[in-house]
């Protein structure tokens, strides 16, 4: 069965990756790109990839545009690691949620260290900074993406700030020397990845 295009959805979405970016990129200017390629029955995932491609597009007008690609490529990370859409302003307590969950898949499909499941997982999640997500570049994003996050069978587990937590204490399946888990997160945080 085929369903019709959402668009007020596609633009809400495309709304939202352009929130504080001002002036410097289009949100109508995007969606009028992305909807020339869509069609009613289309799936879901190639208009995911569409509004990174229109917005992409737009990058030699003004370099504001790779925020709002990095931003759309960051809602489809969520919705492959979460299985669902998400708003960023939701963001801190779906991070809560799934930082103890991707802990132990992590554990159980041997990629992170079982040492792990000793922290206190809930109070590390509260140190993850959900905001920091909306400083990414097109560029940085998706080379995480594509090499470093991890992942099984292809699908990716990993988001963001869980990487670079588990990057900065050296999480990592069979490390004997695995660090205590930190009293605070925040400060390790790089500030800004392109």
């Amino acid at each position: 069965m085929s369903r019709p295009l959402d668009v007020a959805n596609l633009a809400a979405l495309i709304q939202a990756s352009c929130v504080g970016l001002g002036d410097a990129v289009d949100a109508e200017q995007i969606l009028k790109f992305t909807l020339k390629d869509l069609y009613d029955g289309v799936p879901i995932e190639e208009v995911r990839k569409c509004t990174i491609m229109s917005a992409r597009s737009l990058l030699e007008q003004d370099p504001a545009y790779g925020f709002v690609t990095a931003r759309l490529l960051l809602n489809n990370i969520c919705c492959e690691v979460l299985g669902k859409e998400v708003v960023q302003v939701d963001m801190a307590t779906h991070y809560a949620e799934y930082f103890p969950v991707f802990i132990k898949r992590g554990i159980k499909a041997e990629l992170l260290d079982e040492e792990l499941a000793s922290f206190d997982l809930p109070r590390l999640a509260k140190e993850l900074d959900a905001s920091r997500d909306m400083q990414f570049g097109y560029l940085g994003l998706q080379t995480l993406y594509d090499r470093y996050f991890l992942h099984i069978d292809e699908t990716r587990i990993e988001l963001p700030q869980a990487f670079f937590m588990r990057v900065r204490w050296g999480w990592r399946s069979g490390r004997s020397t695995a660090r205590r888990a930190p009293s605070s997160f925040t400060a390790c945080c790089p500030a800004s990845i392109s």
